[in-house]
């Protein structure tokens, strides 16, 4: 089995000296101290898989030190206490304060042996249980990546966009702040396809994204892939009047990659149109009216000659009144 480190506390020299030998030729790792405070100083960074402690000592009793322990420190070490009296009172109230064994001084050879074995299997669960639960973390952070990122532009999908665009508006509408969403389509991206192909179709998707979560990574903006060519982006706290600008900013972010789309009827580069609505919301909002509404909005711009963004403010309708 691998060795320990042992996190050994006594304020006696003679006796520490003694034990820190003799648990150095059994082959484990220790670090001894002479006071609790030092135990407490040098524990994170030592990371013990057992303590060996003094039941009593002058600044900090065995059985404070074992507390402090378990209360700073959230992941499980087994604590054994160490002392020259053997009352059952004295052994039951230290396994109440946090200790998990107790030893008599002095520490019989055989005995001592016998229970750093025990705990070196107890050790040895507890690090496979770290590993476990460190690999089923990555797991859940994987599965929630999978779960809410779009897979092409690493952007968030349109299921965490629903989720993100219902708790803005409910977090703008309890606070009584603005929130934009600006939907923004890529002009004339079939043709960019049919004639560039597919794989040069998904880099443009793709470099598009990364400039979207460049210029809108502050907090409180989130950017998503709509679907197909079309991104949308809520920005919290933001007016009309910031609308404006942010969009007239993501028309110049798009229009300095300077993508080169020789077949579009509207530039030589790749451009975008852009729909932007801007409310104070009440929380009777339909989350699917707030995309038509800001689509209209888009269509709006594309029919006007793309490249351009049209902005309004977005009149609250009910959700029960939003097809009438």
């Amino acid at each position: 089995m691998d060795p320990m480190h042992i996190l050994l506390v006594d304020d006696v020299f003679s006796e520490r000296l003694h034990l820190e030998l003799r648990l150095k030729k059994l082959g484990h790792v220790v670090k001894a101290v002479s006071s609790g405070q030092d135990a407490l100083n040098c524990y994170a960074t030592f990371d013990p898989d057992l303590v060996l402690l003094d039941i009593c000592m002058p600044d900090m009793q065995g059985t404070e030190l074992a507390q402090s322990i378990r209360e700073r420190f959230t992941e499980w070490v087994p604590i054994i206490f160490l002392s020259g009296h053997s009352e059952p009172e004295l052994i039951a109230e230290a396994i109440d304060k946090g200790g998990d064994d107790y030893l008599t001084k002095p520490v019989n050879g055989m005995v001592l042996s016998a229970k750093l074995k025990a705990m070196q299997r107890i050790s040895a669960m507890r690090r496979k249980l770290q590993q476990t639960s460190l690999q089923l973390q990555k797991a859940n952070e994987l599965l929630y990546q999978q779960v809410n990122e779009d897979g092409l532009t690493a952007l968030a999908n349109r299921r965490y966009l629903d989720q993100k665009l219902t708790e803005f508006v409910s977090l703008h509408g309890r606070n009584g702040q603005p929130l934009t969403m600006i939907m923004l389509d890529v002009d004339h991206f079939k043709l960019f396809n049919d004639h560039y192909g597919h794989i040069e179709g998904d880099n443009c998707l793709k470099l598009l994204a990364d400039t979207l979560k460049h210029k809108f990574s502050r907090a409180g903006e989130i950017c998503a892939r709509y679907g197909g060519e079309e991104f949308v982006i809520l920005l919290s706290c933001c007016n009309s009047i910031q609308a404006k600008k942010e969009c007239e900013r993501l028309k110049q972010a798009i229009a300095a990659l300077n993508i080169e789309h020789g077949f579009s009827q509207t530039s030589s580069s790749v451009t975008v149109s852009q729909g932007a609505i801007t409310w104070i919301p009440t929380g009777l909002e339909s989350i699917e009216n707030l995309y038509q509404e800001v689509d209209k909005l888009l269509y709006q711009a594309k029919a006007n000659g793309r490249d351009q963004y049209i902005t309004a403010d977005y009149m609250n309708i009910p959700a029960d009144q939003s097809e009438n």
